[in-house]
C-alpha cells in the first residue's frame, strides 16, 4: 500500500526535473538533438504512468490515459518533423490536440463550459490572425486557421473538465493549466514564425511549450490513482439547447393557457343531482373488473338510480389502459346513447375514460395520432372523476398514458380538454384498498409533488400545492397505510394526491415517470410500485442539480431541519422516500431485463425529452443507468 502511495510523487518529481532540464538546455543551445531528447522525454513520461499505472492495477479513466499518450506521440512526431517541412509538423501537432480533445471528452461531456469558451476563443483567435497588421501567412492562412480552431476547440474541452465537480481535482488542474500553455505557445509561435518577432518569442513559445506538455502528461497520474470512474453521459449540449428552449416557451405561456381545476364533489349523491341538474339522461361508468367486484361503484350506482338516470358499465378497464379498451369503452357509449362520463378507479380507469372522451369527440382519428401535446381539441363529455385511491392524481390532469396494444408502447395524449370535471373526493371510495395499493398510490402522490417542485417549470401556486401535499403525505400516508379504517387519514391522503395532480398538470413530472411509464408498457408494472422504488435513484442521479430545490421542500414540508445545509437536507428527504418505502415493505428493485435496457431508456428519453422540465437533462445513454440500478439482479 505505502509502496502504491509513493507511485506519483516521487515520480512526478523526477519527471519534472528531466524535462526541466533537458528543455533548458535545448532553449539555450537551440540544438536539434536537444529538442528531439526534450520532446521524448514527455512522452517517455506519458508512456511510463500509462504502464506503471496498468501494471499496478489502476485502472482509472483508461481511454483518458492511452488518448493522452497518443498526444504525446502525435506531439513528439510534430516535433521532429517541423524542423523539415512546416506544414506536415503543423498537421501532426493538430492531430495531437484532436487527441487531447478526445482524452477530455472521455471523461467529461460536451456542455456551455465548453462551447461558450472554445466560442469565444475562437472568436479572439480569427480577429487576431486576420487583423493584426504583422502578420503575413500567405498561402498558409487557411491551414493556420484550421490549427487556431482545433487549439480553441481543446483550451474549451479542459475548461469544460476543470469546471466538472464530479472529476479530481488535480487532474482538472493539469487539464486546463497544461491546455492554455499550449494556447499560449501556440501563440508566442505564431508572432515568432509569421510577424518576426525575433528570438524572445522562441524563448516564451518553448518556456510555455514543454510545461504545457509536462502537465497534460502528467495528468495521467491523477487520473489513474480515481479508481474505475465511468464518464457521466450527457445529453449533448445542441440537444439540450433544444429541450431548454422548449421549455422555456411554455413555461412563458403557463399563466395563459386555460388549466382547468377541476371542482370537488363530497360524494355520489352530490355528483348525481348535478347530472340532473344538467340533464344528463345516462352515464356510461369506466372502471375495472376488480373495483367493480368490490361493490366501489355501487354507491354512484344508487345515487343515479334515485336521481331517475340511467347508466352503463364498461368494467375492462386493465392495469395499464389500452388503446382497444380505449376503443371498446368509446363503442359502448355511443351504443348506448350516453351523454356523460363517470371513471371510477384509480389512473388507468380515469386515463381509459380520457382515452375513450378523445376518441368520441375526434370519431376519425386514432389515438396514435392524438398523441403527443395539444393534439385533441373539442369538449368531453361531462366528464366526472371517482378516485378509488389517493395518489395517481390523475383526477385532476389534462393527460391519458395509453398502451399500444400492438407494439406495447406506452405514450401519453395532453390535452386541456381531457381534465375532469368535477372529481368525487369521498374517504369511503378508498376504505376497502389493501395495504399495498394504499403504499403504491400513496407514494405515487409523493412523486407528483417531488418532480413538479423540483422541475424548472413551477409556479408559486404549484410550488405551495406540492409542499402541502407533502406535508399531508408525510403525515397520513403511513396512518392510511396501517389503519386501512381510518377515515380522516384516507381523506387527508385524497386531499394530497389532488393538491398533488395540480401541481404536476401545470408543472409537468419527471424522468421517474418517464421511466416507469416504460417498465408499465413493457411488463405492464403498476405504475404507483414503479413510481415509488425509482423516485429515491433519480433524485440522486440528478445530484446538484436539484439539491437546491429538494434541499427547500424537504426544509418547508418538515422533513429536515431548517437549520440543515442543502447538501444535508437534500440526503435527508431522500432518506426519508427510502425509509418510507421499506416502512411499507415496497421492494428495493423491479423487474428490468438486461436486453430491453437500450429500449426502454430510448422510450423514456422520447417521452421526456423535451417536454418534462427536468433539473437535469438526460439522454438514453444516461438513463441506462437508472434501469441497471433499479434492476433486481436475478431478472
Amino acid at each position: 500500500m505505502e509502496k502504491n502511495k509513493s507511485f506519483g510523487k516521487t515520480d512526478a518529481v523526477i519527471y519534472f526535473i528531466l524535462l526541466a532540464a533537458v528543455s533548458a538546455v535545448y532553449i539555450a543551445l537551440d540544438m536539434f538533438a536537444l529538442k528531439v531528447a526534450a520532446s521524448a522525454v514527455f512522452f517517455a513520461g506519458a508512456l511510463y504512468f500509462t504502464v506503471a499505472a496498468r501494471v499496478r492495477g489502476k485502472g482509472g479513466y483508461a481511454p483518458f490515459k492511452y488518448l493522452v499518450l497518443a498526444a504525446a506521440a502525435l506531439c513528439f512526431a510534430g516535433d521532429v518533423a517541423i524542423e523539415y517541412n512546416f506544414v506536415a509538423g503543423m498537421a501532426l501537432f493538430g492531430a495531437g490536440h484532436i487527441a487531447y480533445i478526445a482524452a477530455f471528452q472521455s471523461v467529461n461531456s460536451v456542455g456551455w463550459r465548453t462551447v461558450i469558451p472554445a466560442a469565444a476563443l475562437l472568436a479572439f483567435a480569427l480577429c487576431w490572425l486576420l487583423l493584426y497588421p504583422g502578420y503575413d501567412f500567405g498561402s498558409l492562412l487557411p491551414a493556420v486557421v484550421a490549427y487556431a480552431a482545433i487549439i480553441c476547440i481543446m483550451l474549451g474541452r479542459a475548461a469544460g473538465v476543470a469546471f466538472d465537480g464530479t472529476l479530481d481535482k488535480k487532474m482538472r488542474a493539469c487539464v486546463l493549466s497544461g491546455a492554455l500553455l499550449f494556447f499560449v505557445s501556440d501563440f508566442f509561435l505564431t508572432l515568432r514564425n509569421f510577424a518576426d518577432g525575433g528570438d524572445i518569442f522562441r524563448i516564451l513559445c518553448l518556456a510555455t511549450y514543454y510545461p504545457a506538455q509536462y502537465l497534460l502528461t502528467l495528468a495521467v497520474l491523477p487520473a489513474s490513482e480515481c479508481g474505475k470512474v465511468r464518464r457521466r453521459e450527457e445529453m449533448n449540449v445542441f440537444g439540450r439547447l433544444y429541450c431548454r428552449a422548449f421549455q422555456s416557451v411554455f413555461r412563458l405561456v403557463i399563466p395563459l393557457l386555460p388549466y382547468r381545476q377541476p371542482k370537488p364533489l363530497a360524494g355520489s349523491a352530490e355528483a348525481a343531482a348535478l347530472l340532473k341538474k344538467e340533464g344528463k339522461r345516462r352515464a356510461l361508468i369506466v372502471t375495472d373488473a376488480n373495483i367493480y367486484k368490490l361493490g366501489l361503484c355501487s354507491h354512484i350506482e344508487e345515487a343515479l338510480k334515485e336521481s331517475g338516470i340511467a347508466y352503463s358499465v364498461f368494467a375492462e378497464t386493465v392495469a395499464n389502459p389500452t388503446t382497444a379498451n380505449c376503443e371498446a369503452a368509446a363503442k359502448l357509449f355511443k351504443d348506448d346513447g350516453c351523454d356523460c362520463i363517470i371513471a371510477v378507479g384509480g389512473g388507468s380507469a380515469m386515463d381509459c375514460a380520457k382515452g375513450a372522451g378523445a376518441l368520441i369527440i375526434k370519431p376519425g382519428k386514432t389515438l396514435l395520432k392524438m398523441r403527443g401535446v395539444l393534439k385533441v381539441f373539442g369538449r368531453l363529455p361531462l366528464f366526472i372523476a371517482v378516485p378509488t385511491t389517493a395518489g395517481t392524481g390523475s383526477e385532476t390532469t389534462i393527460a391519458a398514458v395509453i398502451v399500444d396494444d400492438k407494439t406495447r408502447d406506452k405514450f401519453t395524449i395532453i390535452s386541456f380538454c381531457l381534465a375532469p370535471r368535477y372529481a368525487i373526493l369521498d374517504p369511503v371510495m378508498t376504505t376497502g384498498l389493501p395495504p399495498s395499493v394504499t403504499a403504491t398510490t400513496g407514494m405515487d402522490a409523493l412523486t407528483h409533488a417531488v418532480e413538479a417542485y423540483i422541475g424548472r417549470s413551477t409556479t408559486r401556486l404549484t410550488r405551495r400545492l406540492a409542499v402541502e401535499a407533502v406535508k399531508i403525505i408525510r403525515a397520513n400516508l403511513y396512518t392510511a397505510y396501517t389503519d386501512g379504517k381510518n377515515s380522516q387519514a384516507r381523506r387527508r391522503m385524497q386531499y394530497a394526491a389532488y393538491c398533488a395532480g395540480l401541481a404536476f398538470t401545470i408543472s409537468y413530472v419527471g424522468y421517474v415517470h418517464a421511466v416507469a411509464h416504460s417498465l408499465g408498457g413493457k411488463y405492464n408494472t403498476p405504475h404507483g410500485l414503479a413510481n415509488a422504488v425509482i423516485l429515491p435513484y433519480v433524485l440522486k442521479e440528478y445530484g446538484p442539480a436539484c439539491r437546491k430545490r429538494l434541499a427547500r421542500l424537504a426544509r418547508e414540508s418538515g422533513v429536515s431541519d431548517v437549520t440543515l445545509n442543502d447538501e444535508q437536507a437534500a440526503e435527508c428527504f431522500i432518506k426519508f422516500v427510502e425509509n418510507l418505502n421499506k416502512a411499507m415493505n415496497i421492494p428495493l428493485k423491479l423487474r428490468v431485463d438486461e436486453g430491453d435496457i437500450p429500449e426502454l431508456a430510448r422510450h423514456a428519453a422520447k417521452e421526456a425529452n423535451p417536454l418534462y422540465p427536468v433539473p437535469r437533462l438526460m439522454n438514453a445513454r444516461a438513463l441506462e443507468r437508472i434501469y441497471c440500478e433499479i434492476r433486481e439482479h436475478n431478472t
